[in-house]
């Protein structure tokens, strides 16, 4: 829906209580809070779904999920891969019961080979088991995703630039229901390489992280570095995309708030 962006806000490292969280929240008079599986504290097994549902319909708040950093459906062991489904699984299952609609997921671009002259990564090399890997894992949770009402978005991290992970997202684009997240520092800190990627796609963008690059780090405040701030906002609010101020701090989020305000 085009107009207002919805704004959100991620869970802080120094800040590990849900109520807290909701509290700043609250101050900033944001739309969404992400929750990350990467804090144990924020796990499925960690917090009750109907806490999540009370807490939305106390405070009109809604929530998003990013899964754990380390999923790798592209696996090439299958009992690894298969524990990697289980717990997606268990995430959507438990998001669905939440009222959580949005769950944001890494490609792991998996390890690669230092030689003398070069990098070679084990996906380019084995990359029709990689791009089947990701088609069986997605075919197998994205209906289930639909049936509890949870998009998942899968978000560039600095490797859609890498053939490989650039042919397996093109493939899943064939499949309904496949979404995408443009992390807009991840980009930058890329050198813009990924975009190509994602604007070949950029009917599936329902989910944006915005957060500046200063040429050295990313993750900082917007207005501070080389993103076109504004350009990102105006592509979000065109396409109905739903956008998360992706900075680490409470410090950093009042101040990045106040910027992106700023540019509406």
């Amino acid at each position: 829906m085009k107009g207002v962006i919805p704004l959100g806000m991620p869970v802080l490292i120094e800040m590990p209580d849900l109520y807290e969280t909701v509290e700043l929240c609250q101050e900033l008079e944001l739309d969404f809070i992400e929750l990350n599986m990467n804090m144990p504290e924020f796990c499925p097994e960690a917090v009750d779904p109907g806490e999540i549902r009370d807490i939305t319909q106390c405070t009109g708040i809604m929530f998003t999920l990013h899964s754990p950093d380390e999923l790798d459906l592209g696996s090439l062991h299958p009992t690894v891969r298969q524990g990697y489904q289980d717990r997606m699984r268990e995430a959507v299952g438990w998001s669905g019961q939440a009222g959580i609609r949005a769950i944001n997921m890494h490609m792991s671009p998996g390890i690669y080979f230092t030689l003398p002259d070069r990098r070679v990564w084990i996906y380019d090399r084995y990359v029709d088991r990689f791009t089947a890997n990701q088609w069986s894992s997605y075919a197998d949770l994205i209906p289930f995703a639909k049936a509890s009402g949870v998009e998942l978005c899968t978000e560039n991290v600095n490797n859609f630039d890498l053939p490989f992970v650039a042919q397996a997202i093109d493939e899943l684009c064939a499949m309904d229901d496949f979404y995408l997240t443009w992390d807009v520092g991840h980009d930058a800190r890329s050198g813009y390489r990924e975009r190509e990627v994602l604007l070949r796609h950029e009917s599936r963008i329902r989910h944006m992280h915005l957060h500046d690059y200063n040429g050295k780090s990313d993750h900082q405040v917007p207005g501070t570095g080389t993103v076109d701030i504004k350009g990102m906002l105006a592509f979000a609010q065109e396409r109905g995309v739903r956008v998360l101020v992706e900075v680490k701090t409470a410090a950093a989020l009042r101040e990045s708030v106040r910027a992106v305000r700023s540019m509406l």
